[in-house]
């Protein structure tokens, strides 16, 4: 019997990384290095990429999963001692294993995940991505 709960949500959102007019975003600095030199993907996730939000940092994998053709989703996450997000991975929707042997599952563990982690100034920044 599956019971309906509501998951218990604990701790808070780390506060974003100040808007800078000057600061160069990950996603503006692919695709200006793609204009320069063509490849098959325009987006490409490199280590130690460092982004301004979580947000920000899911909407540039979910478009390179896009362009490679996977889905993602949120994945786990660790809360430090002031009950703030510190890290964060964001996954392929296949990654884990199914519940039960003869499921209709997706999960195949798929081992294709970034992990954001918050540096001690508010930022982000993967420090882990083995690519699908």
């Amino acid at each position: 019997m599956h019971l309906n709960r509501q998951r218990l949500r604990i701790g808070r959102a780390p506060p974003d990384r100040a808007p800078c007019a000057g600061r160069v975003t990950p996603l503006e600095e692919t695709i200006r290095r793609c204009a320069d030199k063509p490849s098959d993907n325009v987006i490409k996730p490199e280590i130690c990429m460092s982004f301004d939000s979580l947000g920000e940092a899911y909407d540039f994998y979910n478009l390179y999963s896009w362009e490679v053709e996977f889905g993602i989703r949120y994945g786990k996450s660790r809360l430090n001692v002031e009950r703030t997000k510190c890290l964060q991975e964001i996954v392929c929707g296949c990654s884990g294993k199914p519940e039960q042997q003869n499921s209709w599952s997706c999960r195949c563990e798929c081992p294709a995940m970034t992990q954001e982690a918050r540096e001690r100034s508010p930022r982000l920044s993967p420090w882990n991505h083995p690519g699908k």
